[in-house]
């Protein structure tokens, strides 16, 4: 049996119009925040900067990995792409097909189970570029995406910069990831809601520089950087000539 994911079911309450629970995020350090989801509902027009840079890249047919509600595919196949969403949440895929995603599928990040140069484009948006949670992991799907994505295709990935906080419990966490040995945007969390709790997951938030190094480890490299007031950083990244 699936686990309970409270995110999942916050998700599908949304969608649902029970708005009133909230959804916290904990993490292992013991910091506790809320988490609004309205962002993955967002129409195109309220999409953040740097994603609307990004998509003017996107080429082909695309893999939307961790659609969520769907919002990415949607608007892509709006504009006539053929988009297939991903996404490890069965709630997430159940709503993005009931919004109108027409390929949506349960599947994780970390095993991508499709055919040698399926897709053109593939997207992490939101912190899906870290979702497989430890470099190696991180590394071993961006490799597999040299095998599903074309020669000439591209990846389109998020992730925000752990540096960019004054926040002294985010400033102190990422200190001791370092004293521990691991990258300092290497977080450990769990979701709760209406009383309870999923499981600690992992979850990789990376700088510039430390996404530049894991996608040269498998293959890639960065070709532009985009960036929106500190909100996002977003990054096509196109196989070595």
């Amino acid at each position: 049996m699936e686990e309970y994911n409270p995110f999942g079911r916050k998700m599908l309450d949304m969608f649902e119009g029970r708005r009133d629970d909230l959804l916290e995020m904990e993490r292992d350090d013991g910091y506790i925040d809320e988490l609004g989801l309205g962002e993955y509902f967002a129409d195109y027009d309220d999409f953040p900067v740097c994603e609307k840079d990004a998509l003017e890249r996107v080429k082909g047919r695309v893999l939307d990995i961790g659609l969520g509600p769907g919002r990415v595919s949607l608007h892509l196949q709006s504009k006539g792409f053929e988009v297939f969403g991903i996404d490890l949440t069965s709630e997430a895929v159940q709503v993005a097909r009931r919004r109108g995603v027409l390929h949506a599928a349960r599947m994780s990040a970390c095993e991508l189970g499709f055919a040698k140069s399926m897709f053109d484009t593939a997207i992490l948006f939101g912190n899906n570029f870290g979702l497989c949670g430890s470099p190696e992991r991180v590394v071993d799907m961006l490799a597999a995406l040299r095998d599903i994505v074309t020669d000439d295709g591209v990846v389109l990935a998020e992730s925000i910069d752990h540096t960019d906080t004054d926040k002294p419990a985010h400033l102190a966490y990422t200190r001791m990831n370092v004293e521990r040995g691991r990258l300092p945007g290497q977080i450990v969390i769990r979701n709760r809601y209406k009383g309870a709790v999923g499981d600690w997951f992992e979850l990789l938030l990376v700088t510039p520089e430390e996404m530049r190094a894991l996608a040269a480890q498998a293959g890639w490299r960065i070709e532009r950087l985009l960036s929106a007031q500190g909100r996002c950083l977003s990054r096509s990244c196109a196989r070595p000539r």
